[in-house]
């Protein structure tokens, strides 16, 4: 048999492919340890950073609403009609008529008044009506100057019929002539046609301790049949305790602040709202806060 000594040569010279060496496998495996690790950490403060923003934007919403609803009730107080309930100034809540409508007198006798509701944004009358024990409060002229004068309302109700106060076509777009009331009142009145009335009901904002242990700044509604605060309910929070900064404070025309708890809440010409935000959990450094300054409108 013959055999060709070139392919002996030629098959002898091919080369063997080589594997790894235990020490390029372990060097692999430290830098993707090293690789894997910097990503994880990396993940993780993200995620973290993540969450305390989300914390940081739901604790200032939350102040954002507490503002939206307590500054306007508190800049239409009539401080020297009775607004706020003797005595019930307190660092931790304030018990007040709060103004829920206005409206202008379009006629009345004896014990019924007839007005037109205020027209709001977009020209649109959100009026709920009066119910037994709210007040319906007239501006009326005194030697003293301008004043607000009670009456207590007992039912209110829709009625036809025109409003001789408005004589143009811009009365008509401040007011709701097309749907007038008739509001029945305890006693017998005279009322001036063209004088403007708002509608108050007692109202109690407070800052409380829910059940989940956290405070929160809650409002009790009034039930006129029951004659009593209905149960609080929240408004916003969490927010941080009292005695981590969330008040309320209350000065008097020179700034001297008015004590929790007096009772010459007559004396009041400012009031001053602080809202901490809770920041338990969320594992934040620095804590947003809302402070709300309001000088009643009808202080006098």
């Amino acid at each position: 048999m013959l055999i060709d000594e070139g392919s002996l040569t030629r098959r002898a010279r091919i080369p063997r492919r080589r594997g790894f060496t235990l020490v390029e496998v372990l060097l692999a495996l430290v830098l993707g340890a090293i690789v894997l690790g910097l990503a994880s950490a990396m993940g993780t403060r993200l995620q973290r950073q993540l969450s305390r923003e989300g914390a940081r934007l739901a604790m200032g919403e939350q102040l954002a609403v507490a503002g939206a609803v307590l500054s306007p009730d508190l800049r239409a107080l009539a401080v020297m009609s009775g607004d706020i309930r003797a005595g019930e100034a307190r660092d931790t809540s304030l018990e007040l008529r709060v103004t829920f409508a206005s409206a202008l007198v379009c006629g009345g006798s004896g014990k019924s008044v007839n007005i037109a509701p205020y027209l709001g944004a977009f020209g649109k009358s959100s009026f709920p009506g009066l119910q037994s024990g709210d007040t319906l409060w007239l501006l009326a002229d005194a030697d003293s100057g301008e004043n607000w004068r009670p009456l207590r309302s007992q039912a209110s109700r829709r009625t036809a019929g025109s409003c001789g106060a408005i004589t143009d076509a811009q009365g008509g777009n401040a007011f709701d002539v097309a749907h007038l009331w008739e509001v029945d009142v305890r006693d017998s009145v005279t009322v001036p046609v063209g004088g403007i009335v708002r509608g108050t009901r007692p109202l109690r904002y407070s800052l409380y301790r829910g059940g989940d242990g956290k405070w929160y700044l809650g409002a009790r509604s009034w039930n006129s049949t029951m004659s009593q605060f209905n149960v609080i309910q929240p408004i916003s929070g969490p927010h941080a305790p009292p005695a981590l900064g969330s008040r309320f404070s209350y000065y008097d025309s020179a700034g001297v602040p008015v004590s929790s708890g007096a009772l010459d809440t007559r004396r009041i010409a400012r009031i001053d709202v602080v809202l901490v935000g809770d920041a338990t959990g969320a594992s934040l450094t620095t804590r947003d806060s809302l402070v709300i300054v309001v000088a009643p409108r009808n202080r006098r």
